[in-house]
């Protein structure tokens, strides 16, 4: 799988216009911030989750990575999350995610990342 980093750089150049894909570029950027807050998810539910035919939802990993990390990093990564999937699930009547809104939820999974990354070296 390409990496988280590479994952918000390709969203960055999609909202930049530098990689174009017309009217539907904030929702791919969307999805691929996604999909970069997702495996860093994964990676802090690392150390519980069990290999099973069941694996947690994100919904049971965003709970206990509040009670793990703190409830205030579970809450930002749940709205954050939460944005990002009202973003890429866009339904005919709404309007699309602005490339500023997703510009801005692109920079809070990189601060979830860089946080996580600096509490853990730090410990």
């Amino acid at each position: 799988m390409i990496g988280r980093t590479a994952l918000l750089e390709y969203a960055g150049e999609v909202l930049d216009g530098r990689i174009f894909l017309g009217p539907r570029a904030a929702r791919t950027a969307a999805l691929l911030a996604r999909l970069a807050l997702e495996d860093w998810l994964n990676e802090q539910s690392a150390s519980w989750c069990v290999a099973s035919d069941k694996p947690p939802t994100t919904t049971s990993k965003l709970v206990v990575l509040g009670r793990n990390k703190g409830a205030d990093v579970g809450e930002r990564a749940r709205r954050v999350w939460h944005s990002l999937s009202q973003a890429v699930h866009h339904h005919a009547y709404e309007l699309q995610p602005s490339p500023a809104e997703v510009r801005h939820l692109v920079g809070q999974v990189r601060d979830l990342a860089a946080q996580a990354a600096s509490s853990t070296a730090s410990s």
